[in-house]
């Protein structure tokens, strides 16, 4: 009788490691609990951030023509270069993109025959 008490006891004791509340993941610990490949909040998405190269401007500014979402205007080391056949995700960024008020650009836009709209990040 006393055996099947201390182990009808046990069975109430928390069983397993979990992490506890309020507690981050230890794969997200250093990244402020953001999953792995995903964008902060109003930060550049990763799929145009790529498209900058190996290093990103410290304040990003595409420019985009509404009518080809297929590709877009980068400013990159102080110069507009054009990126063309963009793929389905970056496009689907760039659509995103397009819902963000309108900014300057930095410096005057490529001459082209329509008005593009610039996002700075």
């Amino acid at each position: 009788m006393l055996l099947e008490l201390l182990f009808a006891g046990t069975a109430l004791l928390p069983q397993g490691h979990g992490h506890g509340k309020g507690k981050v993941p230890p794969g997200l610990a250093k990244k402020d609990g953001v999953p792995p490949g995903l964008a902060k909040k109003g930060g550049l998405p990763p799929g145009l951030a790529k498209k900058f190269g190996p290093r990103v401007p410290e304040r990003p500014c595409i420019a985009i023509d509404p009518r080809h979402v297929d590709q877009a205007w980068f400013l990159i080391d102080g110069r507009w270069e054009l990126k063309k056949g963009l793929d389905a995700t970056v496009r689907l960024e760039l659509r995103d993109a397009l819902k963000l008020p309108p900014a300057p650009p930095p410096i005057p836009l490529p001459k082209v025959s329509v008005s593009l709209h610039v996002v700075l990040f």
